[in-house]
């Protein structure tokens, strides 16, 4: 029962922030990402570095404003240079904190921000038309409709199916008739969802299924790597009865790059 009520409230903050206004996005998924890179760096703790936690949460939430301020168009597309000096800042702070692994935990710090901030930046670009920059929430709703497709495509395809594992030293549990189910079921949903929302035609809303699909499984087989590395079930405890932040997100973060690239090469053609 507690997974379930907080699936559902977590449904349904994601969809309304997204379809209310911009700025209850950003202020979301703006904690979202504070929440997502602390997450991360307790697991990077765990197995010994010592990352600039602050650096990297203030580093984290400046990238995904910077780019959420570009994608609403109220500040000019050269303040992105802006991002390289943050990211620089961390191996300049790293000469005076003294630690036994200073490269390390240069990379940890510089690795969080880059992982979770910038995917959540990009994704704030899917609140607008690429061509009209109209406020249109069904070309992100179509996104997350995917990588949901997607996940319980795949789960109950290899629940029922699975014999040959996909990847079994990351994730013992997934199997490739469970990638091949999620593969399908999320290609069939870009029928319906090209006749709901519109914005594509059918055969450019199949390409963004195919792209979500394949690199949602990545990105769930990335955070598995992350987790058994570290030792954890769960990258966190926010949301009883299903982990953590980034435990809710694996699939979104490797996806949202992608597939943003193939609809601005769509909006360009």
């Amino acid at each position: 029962m507690p997974r379930i009520i907080t699936g559902a409230v977590f449904l349904v903050l994601v969809i309304f922030s997204v379809t209310i206004s911009p700025w209850i996005f950003a202020a979301l998924f703006g904690f979202f990402t504070i929440i997502g890179i602390n997450e991360f760096y307790k697991m990077s703790g765990m197995l010994g570095f010592t990352p600039q936690k602050v650096t990297g949460i203030i580093i984290g939430i400046l990238t995904f404003m910077l780019i959420f301020l570009l994608a609403m168009k109220i500040l000019p597309t050269r303040l992105l240079y802006v991002l390289p000096v943050l990211m620089l800042s961390i191996p300049i702070i790293e000469l005076f904190r003294q630690k036994p692994t200073p490269t390390s935990d240069w990379a940890q710090t510089l690795f969080a921000p880059m992982y979770v901030a910038l995917p959540f930046g990009i994704l704030s670009n899917m609140l607008f038309a690429p061509n009209t920059h109209e406020f249109t929430p069904a070309i992100i709703l179509s996104f997350f409709a995917f990588v949901w497709v997607s996940d319980t495509g795949a789960f109950c395809v290899g629940s029922l199916i699975g014999k040959h594992k996909l990847i079994e030293r990351i994730s013992p549990k997934k199997t490739i008739e469970g990638l091949l189910g999620g593969i399908t079921f999320t290609v069939l949903a870009s029928i319906p969802v090209y006749h709901i929302a519109g914005v594509f035609s059918q055969s450019q809303w199949v390409i963004i299924s195919l792209i979500t699909v394949v690199f949602a499984n990545l990105g769930d087989l990335v955070e598995s790597m992350i987790k058994r590395n570290t030792g954890v079930k769960d990258s966190g405890k926010i949301l009883p009865g299903h982990g953590g932040i980034l435990d809710r997100f694996d699939s979104t973060f490797l996806a949202v790059p992608p597939v943003w690239l193939y609809i601005v090469a769509v909006a360009e053609s």
